[in-house]
């Protein structure tokens, strides 16, 4: 029988190729953890309200000059209807307790021909 020739060295040692698999293996575990960490933190910082809006400290409404059609307070609301001209009205809608104009539209009336 003929022996086969065992070498003497192998061309890598083993113990080189399970110590850059084992530092390779902790270098992802840490790179998968650091970005686990990151998008979490931004995900939190995302979800988070910022910080309250500060209340303006001048809280004048304007209404528009014209005679005044009702007056109306309900559930903390102001409304007020002004009639501008014959056929055009303006509603301002004011929240009483925070004294903020909520809503403000233009209502223009058609004559219809049906009314006389």
């Amino acid at each position: 029988m003929s022996e086969i020739k065992k070498s003497s060295k192998p061309n890598i040692p083993f113990t080189f190729l399970k110590w850059l698999v084992m530092i390779l293996s902790i270098v992802m575990i840490f790179g998968f953890l650091f970005l686990v960490i990151i998008l979490s933190i931004k995900i939190y910082n995302f979800n988070t309200p910022t910080l309250a809006i500060t209340k303006p400290t001048n809280h004048d409404v304007v209404i528009s000059k014209g005679k005044i059609e009702r007056l109306d307070i309900e559930d903390n609301l102001l409304t007020i209807v002004v009639r501008l001209s014959s056929d055009q009205l303006e509603v301002s809608v004011i929240d009483t307790t925070d004294r903020k104009l909520i809503n403000q539209y233009y209502i223009k009336q058609k004559k219809s021909p049906y009314n006389r």
